[in-house]
């Protein structure tokens, strides 16, 4: 399609599968962020992206050191967020675990032996997966560092995941969003970020408004029932392949392709004879285009101040002729030209419309067509033959203009292929 793509590693969705790959497009007004490495190549669609570890540290960028303080409450009434407590405790905001509780939904992890799990209503009759319909869940993150919902609903094997609202978070956490800690939590399965691990001497909520937690240790002060990477990968952090700074840059998804493998086809009894009479299971796989936005990417790559500028594979029309009047020779020469190109199976439209010159080549390049030929009476028997990304008008005999122009169509089409 003539298309400068980026194949990003993406995230499936609820279907579930792998090997998922986005095809990108940069875009200026692109509805995805790229995240992708200037050194290896990694490349990835935000709500997949993975990074290297990074060390925790101070305000003085010493790494944080495990403490043998036992936990302590501090008051500090309506230090809700992190910027207030990066004032309040004079710390930076990678010394902080921030908890945030979310409402599940349709989630097939086993939670009957998670914390608070068994409250939970399974809903397992008449389906192959039993599942929540609707549960709760306490994420924990370094305090500088935002959740990924889509790496949350992933790991959960979930269809949507959506922060919980106030009454929600006091009924299963005892203490408002800003307070609640990951310590103490019997209501709530925890789900730990990678990057807890490596926090020492921290500080948290303290699950009671208006107090939080300093000197947690975790391990030694609380448990997770799952770690997982659910951070959102921003620009500056580090490649895991190759280490290298990642950049990042708006895109369009045109694409996608992931593999199914048999996990639907087993679960509808999908079988097929083999051709030694023996039944087998069918593997899948999605491979999806989007048409509006692939049409809008070709326009937004492929234009000038004129108009359109289709390539040869994508153009509604590769040609176009247009007699500056559509009488006497002209109609005829343009006739002919019209029929031995449509014999041989080019795209192409006669401009028979009784419009000025003017106006049809300029409707020609906002169209546009990658090939204009242009009949007129001062020329004859020769006919204007113009390129649209060029410009370049050549003077051609009409009778060998058809093979012409069927070679600069083969010859762009060999190119974008």
């Amino acid at each position: 399609m003539g298309l400068s793509t980026i194949s990003v590693k993406a995230d499936t969705g609820a279907m579930g599968g792998s090997g998922s790959e986005e095809f990108m497009v940069e875009s200026e007004v692109g509805d995805d962020t790229l995240i992708l490495c200037p050194k290896c190549g990694y490349a990835a669609n935000v709500e997949k992206a993975t990074c290297k570890e990074d060390v925790a540290t101070d305000l003085n960028g010493n790494p944080l050191v495990k403490t043998d303080k036992v936990i302590e409450k501090v008051h500090c009434p309506g230090v809700e967020t992190i910027a207030q407590m990066e004032e309040f405790f004079k710390m930076s905001a990678r010394q902080f675990i921030k908890v945030l509780v979310y409402k599940v939904y349709n989630s097939s992890i086993d939670f009957s032996n998670a914390p608070g799990g068994k409250a939970f209503k399974l809903e397992s009759k008449d389906v192959a997966v039993p599942f929540y319909p609707v549960s709760f869940v306490a994420v924990a993150i370094r305090g500088d560092l935002d959740v990924s919902e889509t790496k949350l609903s992933a790991c959960l094997k979930a269809s949507d995941v959506e922060l919980a609202n106030e009454e929600e978070v006091i009924e299963y956490s005892g203490a408002p969003h800003g307070f609640v800690g990951p310590v103490g939590l019997t209501k709530l399965p925890l789900i730990a970020d990678e990057s807890v691990k490596n926090l020492h001497d921290t500080v948290t909520g303290g699950g009671t408004k208006d107090y939080d937690n300093i000197h947690v240790e975790p391990q030694r002060d609380f448990e997770s029932f799952m770690t997982a990477d659910v951070r959102v990968v921003v620009p500056g952090d580090k490649c895991p392949d190759c280490g290298a700074e990642f950049y990042s840059k708006k895109g369009n998804e045109l694409g996608h392709i992931f593999k199914l493998g048999s996990k639907y086809t087993k679960t509808m009894n999908v079988t097929y004879l083999d051709e030694n009479g023996k039944y087998k299971t069918p593997i899948m796989g999605c491979y999806g285009i989007g048409l509006d936005r692939t049409l809008a990417s070709v326009i937004e790559e492929h234009h000038d101040d004129d108009g359109i500028c289709w390539t040869m594979s994508t153009a509604p029309y590769q040609v176009v002729i247009v007699p500056v009047k559509y009488d006497g020779k002209m109609k005829e020469v343009s006739d002919e030209i019209y029929n031995k190109l449509t014999d041989i199976g080019v795209e192409v439209l006669l401009d028979d419309r009784n419009e000025r010159p003017g106006v049809k080549f300029k409707d020609a390049d906002l169209i546009g067509f990658p090939i204009r030929i242009v009949v007129g009476d001062k020329n004859l028997p020769n006919v204007e033959l113009k390129i649209r990304t060029n410009g370049n008008v050549e003077l051609v005999p009409y009778e060998s203009v058809v093979e012409k122009t069927n070679d600069i169509i083969k010859e762009e089409l060999k190119k974008l292929n």
